[in-house]
């Protein structure tokens, strides 16, 4: 098993589940859905699990040691303690030599976080991630962010063919005889991001109409023809951890000039950032390009009615472990580096008009980019 994770000088203390935190999941690839304890100190990485994970973390996790738990509780119940986590790690800590300062998840309960300060500890809470070598990939995890990746264009592939093959009834879609809805057509692409081991766990979003001028409304309801609908993929391996990210926006039947319009400007937007992507860039100002793009070309941001309108979101952000993750081109952004895998996703979305949104998933280079995602999303392609 190539490591991945070396510890550091510091003292480390992670307590959680490693379905939840990335990081645990990162430091240790031992995937369990319980509460576990992960502890760096003197050099060497300890997990600490329960008699029922003990004999799989010995064979699994990517650890100095795997230590049991229940001879810590048992000490500690025959003290009159009682075995809270916090207490469990304290005990170990003393058996290795002690440690006056932890490291700890910005994260961290509270509660856990108190009971660390009444034990002695001075807590130094780093920013989530608290390891953040996470964001910079090695070819072998690129690999599992393009293999989630391929499962999501083959996922698209199937929504896209789908509604190219509905008909066209009173201005809906139907399918197979029945009007063909965002529900029916995510749980249909759930089934087939499963069959090839990826989880669908935050949904796949398929909204039409006005539904798609919200970029996180998942969808729900009847289809329309002639109207944009964006679909949004962002599948998790359930085998490496990784996650993929793709949307396209297409219109079953005939677009408007007006949706033509947009969707050629955020083609546009996004061909001329994904040339500025390479190590060094800034993510601020390939932000601030788009923005002024979009400007340009007429499309005004603002706020109607009480709802916001053209490009009001960030133009992407890093993909890893966790599906949003740093680095960010936004209002705020960041140096890109090579090793960094981002998303290209501007966007446009007017009520009464349509969404158009349009994202690409790229690894940065030293002297430019890769680009995982080959779906197709040319101009010609928007009306199917």
């Amino acid at each position: 098993m190539t490591r991945l994770r070396k510890p550091t000088a510091e003292t480390v203390l992670i307590i959680n589940d490693s379905k939840k935190d990335s990081d645990l999941f990162y430091a240790t690839r031992f995937l369990v859905g319980d509460p576990l304890i992960y502890i760096e100190h003197g050099g060497r990485k300890f997990l600490l699990v329960s008699d029922l994970e003990y004999g799989r973390a010995k064979k699994e996790a990517d650890v100095d040691e795997v230590v049991g738990t229940a001879e810590l509780e048992a000490e500690l119940r025959s003290q009159g303690k009682t075995a809270r986590l916090a207490s469990i790690a304290d005990l170990f800590l003393r058996s290795q030599g002690g440690a006056q300062k932890l490291c700890v998840p910005a994260s961290m309960p509270l509660g856990q976080a108190g009971q660390l300060r009444e034990l002695g500890y001075e807590l130094d809470c780093r920013e989530d991630p608290i390891f953040p070598e996470t964001w910079l990939k090695t070819p072998e995890q690129i690999d599992h962010i393009a293999n989630c990746q391929r499962a999501g264009e083959q996922a698209m592939e199937f929504i896209v063919e789908t509604l190219r093959s509905s008909e066209i009834k009173d201005d809906l879609l139907h399918h197979e005889g029945e009007v063909l809805t965002s529900e029916w057509l995510q749980r249909e692409t759930h089934k087939r991001l499963l069959d090839v081991d990826c989880s669908p766990e935050q949904g796949t979003i398929i909204a039409a109409g006005d539904q798609c001028c919200d970029p996180h409304q998942h969808g729900h309801g009847p289809i329309p023809a002639n109207q944009t609908i964006i679909i949004d993929i962002f599948p998790r391996s359930l085998v490496t951890r990784y996650w993929g990210d793709m949307t396209r926006t297409v219109v079953r039947g005939k677009a408007s000039d007006e949706v033509k319009k947009l969707y050629q400007d955020v083609f546009e937007a996004q061909d001329w950032a994904i040339k500025s992507i390479k190590a060094g860039a800034c993510g601020k100002r390939i932000h601030q390009g788009i923005v002024e793009h979009f400007e340009k070309s007429g499309n005004k941001t603002g706020e109607r009615d009480g709802i916001k309108e053209g490009f009001f979101h960030g133009t992407g952000h890093g993909v890893g472990l966790d599906i949003h993750e740093n680095p960010r081109l936004g209002k705020v952004g960041h140096e890109l580096k090579a090793g960094h895998v981002i998303t290209i996703e501007p966007g446009l979305y007017y009520p009464g008009v349509g969404g158009v949104r349009i994202e690409d998933l790229l690894v940065v280079t030293e002297d430019g980019h890769r680009n995982l995602t080959t779906f197709r999303k040319e101009p010609e392609h928007l009306e199917i």
